[in-house]
């Protein structure tokens, strides 16, 4: 069930009002859990049982994890029992192709006719299902002897599809609270969520447009044609999977949670690193705290360090991914992150130099980190080596071709750089959104008119969010 379709829009309205009616946390945990339920059905009610069962194990887990701990002995077992579990699931159902085609190309041995659907969400629950279980190791929270809880965390409909993935020490706290329905949920909530709609149905999908074409058709463009279609991706990728981002944070937030930020004008970014920390945040923050934190982080000398972060950004391509397309997306962004952590970003060289100079070199790598993160982008798009071998060569040598410029490449580009002009400007370069006051008069024409531009402009076409095959 999309967030874009009108059954949606029934389906959140009925919650609402039912909500409205009712009364106490525990009560608004089981209709919440229900709805999720009924939300993820809606979309592949084939893994419901699946969904439920990571649930139980996790649950249980949890429950045996601390009681281990409260005898000081054997907690260890249930975790890595647990994380192992959930990585059966994730291997079986999402890389159990991937590996059959890789054993059969190695060993030149027919396929294995293996046709093994990828249930919804699940790259997302099972991240949220192994922070349950190593936070519970760790001390972060308690065990929650509530299956019911345990079911909303790892099931909570706003977020299963393509996250933000919320760390269960930040999301069970809240689930103490009574989620009655206010004016001030319903006001911040609903503005992000016009605003999550906005990025992707007129910047977004507009800009798919320009992408498809070129993206389908590489050999028969230009080279101009082809790097406006490589640029007009890596804002496509932006708005669409930012969009998301935008409307789950929206609707969990009239129902009372805080998802965090997801994105925060990631191609302000003047680095690798800083990219990451910038783009897709909780998936980003999960891997530093699960992975690379875990492997040693930095504090076991430099060498060791690089591969930590190397081994981290390829397990994050592997993520997005079950091909060596992936892998190999993954594994450049980690050797750009390594160079630039070895040669670059110095603190003495940071200091050097006159404050003209320091906004030069600044400016400077900014537009390089995004040029880099955008040809970084072209395998992740056709997830096939030689089409991504020869979209480069075109660039490159500059080849004729279809001339084609797609105008709104260039509008929505302007319009991303006065957004980040403004922000390094007005709030250090951070994401400059704030809702509207309501409660003046201004602010409500203004609302009107942003929905009537939102009517006005939308693409009426594919809707399918990015992020949402992974």
């Amino acid at each position: 069930m999309s967030f874009l379709s009108i059954r949606f829009g029934i389906f959140f309205l009925i919650l609402l009002l039912i909500m409205k009616v009712t009364r106490g946390a525990k009560v608004h945990q089981w209709v919440l859990l229900a709805a999720s339920y009924v939300f993820y059905a809606a979309g592949d009610w084939r893994f419901l049982a699946l969904l439920a069962g990571v649930s139980l194990a996790m649950w249980q887990c949890g429950l045996r994890i601390a009681r281990a701990a409260e005898k000081e002995k054997g907690g260890k077992v249930w975790l890595v029992l647990g994380v192992s579990v959930d990585l059966l699931v994730l291997g079986v159902f999402k890389y159990a192709g991937f590996f059959a085609d890789t054993f059969s190309a190695v060993f030149r041995m027919p396929r294995p006719a293996l046709r093994i659907f990828l249930p919804l969400g699940l790259s997302f629950y099972i991240f949220q299902a192994i922070s349950y279980l190593a936070d519970v190791y760790m001390g972060k929270m308690k065990a929650e002897s509530s299956l019911r809880k345990v079911l909303l965390y790892i099931g909570f409909f706003p977020q299963i599809v393509s996250g933000p993935i919320v760390k269960a020490h930040d999301f069970f706290p809240q689930l103490e609270r009574d989620h009655e329905l206010t004016w001030e949920n319903l006001s911040w909530g609903g503005q992000r969520l016009l605003t999550g709609l906005f990025k992707k149905v007129v910047v977004a999908d507009r800009l798919g447009v320009c992408v498809d074409a070129v993206y389908a058709a590489p050999a028969a463009y230009s080279g101009l044609s082809i790097l406006t279609a490589v640029f007009a991706y890596a804002l496509q990728i932006y708005y669409d999977f930012a969009g998301y981002s935008d409307m789950a944070t929206g609707i969990a937030r009239i129902l009372g949670f805080d998802l965090g930020r997801n994105f925060n004008l990631p191609y302000l970014a003047a680095s690798p690193s800083e990219f990451w920390r910038r783009w897709h945040i909780s998936l980003s923050s999960w891997f530093r705290d699960y992975v690379y934190i875990p492997l040693g982080g930095n504090r076991k000398g430099k060498a060791r360090t690089y591969l930590n972060l190397f081994l981290t950004m390829l397990l994050s391509g592997l993520w997005h991914g079950a091909s060596w397309a992936f892998a190999a997306w993954g594994a450049l962004h980690g050797a750009a992150s390594v160079l630039h952590k070895a040669f670059g970003g110095k603190k003495e060289r940071e200091e050097a130099g006159s404050p003209v100079w320091k906004k030069v070199r600044y400016v400077f790598s900014v537009i390089l980190n995004f040029c880099v993160v955008s040809i970084l982008w072209i395998p992740f798009r056709t997830n096939d080596f030689g089409k991504t071998l020869l979209i480069l060569r075109r660039i490159f040598t500059w080849t004729p071709g279809i001339y084609y410029v797609y105008v709104y490449a260039l509008i929505f580009g302007a319009g991303l750089l006065v957004t980040e002009l403004a922000a390094v400007r007005y709030n250090r370069g951070n994401d400059i959104w704030r809702p509207l006051d309501l409660s003046r008069f201004s602010s409500r024409v203004i609302l009107c008119c942003f929905i009537l531009l939102t009517a006005v402009f939308a693409y009426i076409g594919d809707s399918a969010f990015i992020y949402a095959q992974f």
